[in-house]
């Protein structure tokens, strides 16, 4: 027996028309506003509350910044700031850390080693060919040679 499987759960229902039910709610919360507003306050009260509920609704209804709608961003912003923080980790800044200490050098400890010409030269033989020195790491043969 074979059930059919529901997809697209994430899309929500359209209930009025091309709106859907949280949509139909922040329109019809804002119009009841915006009507209770006309009926008890003079005409530029009503005109101040109009410009910021108008704004206000189409947010709530239509926007979402990042796909997120603005009711649910508000809530996580309330959350986030009310909320106690836990800080794992906070270092300490060590002042030994920075302090410098100068060492003193004598004369005696500090001997320049001589570099003969010959052994300059052979350094520079052996770094020209690569190959006299024969490192266990160094493969035999090529990994394109095999192909």
């Amino acid at each position: 027996m074979q059930y059919s499987v529901p997809q697209f759960l994430n899309v929500e229902d359209k209930i009025v028309g091309p709106f859907t039910g949280k949509q139909t709610l922040f329109l019809v919360a804002g119009f009841l506003i915006l009507i209770v507003s006309m009926t008890f306050f003079n005409t530029v009260f009503f005109i101040i509350i109009t410009i910021l509920i108008i704004p206000l609704t189409l947010a709530f209804a239509f926007w979402k910044p990042k796909g997120v709608t603005v009711a649910r961003l508000l809530t996580n912003i309330i959350n986030f700031y009310t909320a106690t923080h836990v800080y794992i980790w906070r270092r300490e800044p060590n002042l030994m850390m920075y302090k410098m200490t100068q060492k003193k050098v004598s004369k005696t400890s500090f001997e320049e080693k001589k570099v003969s010409k010959r052994r300059i030269r052979e350094l520079a033989w052996l770094l020209d060919t690569s190959t006299s020195i024969d490192t266990p790491f160094e493969a035999k043969t090529r990994p394109d040679e095999n192909i």
